[in-house]
């Protein structure tokens, strides 16, 4: 396959993956009634005494809200829950977004998602979810393949760490053969390739910041 068509396989796969990651976060549901919840329970309040502390609102109210009856609080409202927290309306927020599942990822060696590319006999697994800034996963490269920085198709800061077989790479024109075990640290901007001399597959770590994804 040519490298022109190859570089479209990996932009179709990538879309791929985007496409599936945007209608995941489509379905999370901001749930603000829980971070309320849950800030009354760890100061140990019950929902009147929250309600005492503030003039404007009622019990009725605030048990709507942690229900979720209420599911888009005015400002007005929030403050006031605010104010008897002892929190910011900022700091309601930012704990809803920090529960969000996109933030944390609790794995499985299946990884977050894979893409394999059949033409270069090679496979990703990555353990994190689909985000710019960072890419960590498990690369399994076929006998005698090679790739060269043109399939990661930008700048990487690169992390490898050999899991299975050995894998050799070339930077620069200067050749590291990596055993189980051993890592290499370089920076992707320089000409490089990876290719494996087993009769077997070889598996690496790699971690890449931002993601070659």
């Amino acid at each position: 396959m040519k490298r022109k068509e190859i570089k479209t396989l990996y932009s179709l796969l990538g879309e791929a993956v985007r496409d599936r990651f945007e209608k995941e976060v489509e379905k999370e549901k901001i749930e603000i009634h829980k971070t309320i919840r849950n800030l009354r329970h760890q100061q140990g309040l019950t929902v009147a005494q929250v309600c005492q502390r503030v003039s404007d609102l009622n019990p009725k109210t605030l048990a709507a809200i942690e229900t979720g009856r209420i599911k888009n609080p005015s400002i007005k409202t929030l403050q006031s829950l605010a104010r008897a927290l002892g929190v910011t309306v900022s700091e309601i927020f930012s704990q809803t977004e920090v529960a969000l599942d996109r933030h944390f990822h609790i794995g499985t060696q299946k990884g977050a998602f894979q893409m394999e590319f059949p033409p270069l006999g090679l496979k990703a697994i990555s353990f994190t979810p689909l985000i710019p800034d960072f890419f960590c996963g498990k690369i399994i490269l076929g006998s005698k393949r090679r790739v060269d920085q043109t399939f990661w198709n930008r700048s990487l800061l690169i992390y490898v760490s050999s899991i299975m077989g050995r894998l050799e790479i070339e930077v620069e024109g200067r050749k590291i053969m990596l055993t189980e075990g051993e890592n290499l640290y370089f920076n992707g901007i320089l000409k490089h390739s990876f290719y494996n001399p087993m009769h077997r597959d070889s598996v690496f770590l790699m971690v890449t910041a931002p993601s070659f994804v």
